[in-house]
């Protein structure tokens, strides 16, 4: 049997690495009031552009029961075997929604992971399963090795807009003032539990993005043979920098870029860009 790469659109892969690895992805959903963003229309710069003019933070929604069903039902049909990896559990009930819907499924042997990730970071364990799966492996040895993954990777990001965090309430006002008059960048990241929290804290642009690459160099192990990712919203010249200087002062080959899409976005806002690895 062939195995089947199920994810959701948190992963924020590119969509050429969705396509070459035939990776099945169902949507969370994103709402401004009654108006729901359609998945398959998901324009980046628009959704930015609207959440910068709108005064509250737009709604996230995981996944319908239909939407995994439709997919491992699929899977059924064609006869292969399902490894469906999804946004951290911390962060989301996404994972929960999968499980549910693989004990409604009969005749598959469905292996629902919590990533225990976001964005990009995920995508990177939805990436490596899809091509061990190319390869050949079989499920136990992917499963072995998203386990590793999940331990290891590291999930770092710099907010570049406070607004998000203020109006989601994980920053006060009085903090953000402070921050902002200070010109004090928070770095955060996903904890071993798979929840976001405080990491450390730059100042300036410039000092934001050092520290990231200060704060790779403290925690990696063996970088230059892993897939680094790197995800920004709507700050593309940031994810360049990093790009570049994580080629050359680590010597990896292989960077992966996404773009923070309008599920995540909608919790860190646009100028928030991060790095992913393993340490």
């Amino acid at each position: 049997m062939s195995i089947k790469i199920v994810t959701d659109n948190c992963c924020d892969l590119p969509h050429d690495l969705l396509e070459r690895y035939d990776i099945a992805v169902v949507p969370l959903r994103v709402r401004f009031g009654e108006k729901e963003l359609p998945p398959d229309q998901f324009d980046h710069a628009s959704f930015y552009r609207i959440m910068k003019q709108s005064p509250l933070l737009p709604n996230t929604n995981q996944p319908a029961l239909g939407d995994f069903l439709c997919e491992y039902n699929r899977a059924v049909e064609n006869n292969q075997q399902v490894i469906s990896i999804h946004l951290s559990s911390g962060i989301s009930g996404t994972v929960q929604g999968a499980q549910m819907a693989a004990q409604m499924v009969e005749g598959l042997d469905i292996h629902v992971i919590d990533s225990l990730k976001a964005s990009v970071g995920q995508g990177l364990l939805v990436l490596e399963a899809a091509r061990m799966a190319n390869d050949g492996a079989d499920v136990a040895a992917i499963l072995q090795r998203l386990a590793e993954m999940q331990r290891k990777m590291q999930c770092i990001f710099v907010v570049g807009n406070l607004d998000a965090l203020i109006k989601g309430g994980r920053l006060s006002k009085s903090k953000a003032l402070i921050a902002s008059t200070l010109d004090i960048k928070p770095v955060l990241h996903v904890n071993e539990a798979g929840v976001i929290e405080p990491y450390s804290r730059a100042r300036g642009h410039s000092g934001a993005r050092k520290k990231l690459l200060d704060i790779m160099e403290k925690l990696q192990s063996n970088i230059e043979q892993q897939t680094v990712g790197i995800c920004h919203s709507a700050c593309l010249q940031d994810a360049d920098y990093l790009t570049q200087n994580i080629k050359e002062r680590f010597g990896v080959k292989e960077v992966i870029v996404g773009e923070i899409g309008p599920v995540i976005g909608s919790h860190v806002g646009a100028g928030t860009f991060s790095v992913f690895f393993e340490s």
